[in-house]
């Protein structure tokens, strides 16, 4: 909170890990049972820096219909302010085998890309985030599969009005890699915005502040620069529904 403060934010939005009730992911997010803990941390931070930065509550979050009645009763009962799509894994018996990141099979690029639009059809998020998140780990490189991945979601973001996420976090937290034999950063991956584009789809920056120092620095500029060649429509402020 601090750091951001410092460095000129005027608005902040908490959105940890999504806590699933009856799943436990150590690492990955928190115990359900630690989701009352959570609103109020949120909460007496809005209360303690009301003059100096604007509190947002929400949760970053996979899409299981499972859960339907849950997402809705995040901002129905417990005052949740907005919800983000991060499709990270595949759900199955409360455990998380599959991580879009790291798949090699093209079926389960397809099915990263199906589940964020179900997801998108239901109207409960307010972007997708890192949603080149495919682009780190499979096997195939940017082929025709990859493509008609970044076609469909970009096609979806359009067509129910979901900004997709240009994301600070692959740069800040992962940096330069070698991948498929290129060396560059994990995302955002320039082809997947290449076609975006031609969709015509409207973006937003997302900070991924996992520490205090992702406030500090110049690595902005990345994805201004992004934003700028591509000319891609932007939201600066998000709008809770």
């Amino acid at each position: 909170m601090k750091a951001a403060i410092e460095n000129g934010f005027k608005v902040i939005g908490f959105s940890d890990h999504i806590f699933f009730p009856g799943i436990s992911q150590p690492g990955m997010r928190g115990e359900y049972a630690q989701l009352e803990d959570y609103k109020q941390s949120v909460l007496q931070l809005k209360k303690q820096y009301q003059k100096d930065i604007a509190v947002h509550l929400g949760f970053e979050a996979e899409y299981y219909p499972v859960f339907d009645s849950y997402y809705k009763s995040l901002k129905q009962d417990h005052g949740f302010e907005y919800l983000i799509l991060g499709q990270h894994f595949r759900l199955v018996n409360k455990s998380f085998p599959i991580y879009y990141a790291s798949v090699k099979d093209p079926a389960l690029i397809h099915e990263y890309a199906d589940s964020i639009i179900a997801a998108m059809k239901t109207g409960m998020f307010a972007y997708v985030a890192h949603p080149d998140l495919y682009m780190l780990g499979y096997g195939g490189g940017w082929d025709e599969h990859a493509k008609a991945v970044a076609h469909k979601l970009a096609k979806a973001s359009v067509q129910y009005n979901i900004p997709l996420e240009l994301n600070l976090g692959g740069i800040n937290g992962r940096g330069l890699m070698m991948i498929q034999g290129e060396y560059r950063y994990p995302y955002p991956y320039e082809g997947f915005w290449a076609i975006a584009k031609e969709h015509g789809v409207t973006t937003i920056v997302g900070l991924d502040a996992h520490a205090p120092d992702a406030y500090v620095g110049t690595k902005y500029q990345i994805l201004f620069d992004i934003i700028e060649k591509y000319q891609f429509k932007t939201i600066h402020r998000l709008k809770f529904k």
